[in-house]
């Protein structure tokens, strides 16, 4: 499997940075003290179970929620002031869309003027890949198709942030995979993309990095990189095959073989140092992570370092303020 390309690093302040924040519905809190931060650009992946806040969080981002204490900044900005200039280098993909009856061709004369880096070439590339033809209209169109176009012009406003909830919902087998190749393309490296997404298998190709957010924390933050180099995945024919209990952190029967967890860190005993020393680095499967973290969450966070990680920068910076084109509103986005 080919690794994501390393993450370009953002100039202070121009990322997202959350501290403290305070949220719920009625007297229901979600979000307790929630602290977070990513600081260079690339695909994230944010994961948790169903009602975990994932979608209030990436409407706080896009300050369609407001928090109800704490700090959240984005790109420099505070997203809840819904400032032009905020807005104009953001892009949020909702799940639950509409789109006007308009082709998308019109979609893009119409609202590509919010977006100072729109780029109609991409536009059209995307299209292409993902079959979905420029003349036809919406209503004329599958919600497939309409979540396809979506896609096509959230990549193509060319944001410093794209924010994207369950963008793989509603799409076939063969348009996953299209996705997956637009989402690996150069231009999206270049930009910080948060995807929040139970679909963990479709995705774990391009993904950088992973968040986890479980009763209100980030309760995970780290580089896909550096996941082999503590945990240890794979499917065993049988409960012979396992890893033996002392290193041994999940496992779930899939037909007839049984798939696990481990870790490849001794935790001091004898019997674990040389289990784990028997334990060969493995690619990430994210789909049993994300089980492993939802089921037996504390056993797999206790075999990684304490404290989340954020890759290392490794290029130039991706986004200047100072440097972005001038925003000419042309009304409300």
């Amino acid at each position: 499997m080919t690794s994501p390309p390393a993450p370009v690093a953002l100039p202070q302040h121009a990322g997202i940075h959350i501290e403290s924040l305070m949220f719920g519905y009625g007297k229901q809190p979600l979000f307790t003290h929630f602290n977070a931060s990513l600081q260079q650009a690339g695909i994230y992946g944010l994961f948790g179970r169903n009602g975990s806040g994932k979608s209030t969080l990436l409407k706080i981002l896009a300050g369609l929620l407001a928090p109800h204490a704490g700090r959240v900044d984005v790109l420099g900005y505070v997203p809840r002031q819904r400032a032009a200039e905020f807005l104009c280098q953001m892009y949020i993909l909702p799940e639950e869309f509409h789109l006007p009856n308009l082709t998308p061709d019109s979609l893009r004369r119409t609202h590509a003027g919010f977006y100072p880096r729109f780029s109609a070439a991409l536009f059209g590339i995307y299209l292409h890949e993902l079959d979905v033809p420029a003349n036809q209209t919406f209503g004329a169109m599958s919600l497939g198709q309409k979540k396809k176009a979506a896609i096509a012009f959230a990549l193509a406003t060319q944001t410093p942030l794209l924010l994207m909830d369950e963008p793989t919902n509603g799409l076939d087998i063969v348009s996953r995979a299209q996705f997956k190749r637009l989402m690996a393309r150069p231009e999206q490296q270049e930009r910080l993309v948060l995807i929040s997404t139970h679909q963990a298998h479709d995705l774990e190709s391009i993904l950088g990095h992973i968040w986890f957010i479980d009763q209100g924390q980030l309760v995970l933050s780290r580089p896909m990189f550096d996941l082999p180099n503590w945990l240890s995945m794979g499917v065993a024919s049988d409960a012979a095959s396992l890893p033996p209990p002392a290193v041994l952190l999940y496992q779930e029967p899939i037909g007839q073989q049984i798939a696990w967890v481990a870790r490849r860190v001794a935790d001091g005993t004898s019997a674990a140092s040389a289990a784990s020393a028997a334990l060969a680095p493995s690619p990430v499967q994210l789909e049993l992570l994300y089980k492993a973290l939802s089921l037996n969450k504390d056993v797999v966070l206790a075999a990684l370092p304490s404290g989340n990680l954020t890759s290392k920068p490794t290029c130039k910076p991706a986004y200047a303020p100072a440097s972005a084109p001038p925003f000419h509103p042309q009304g409300k986005p």
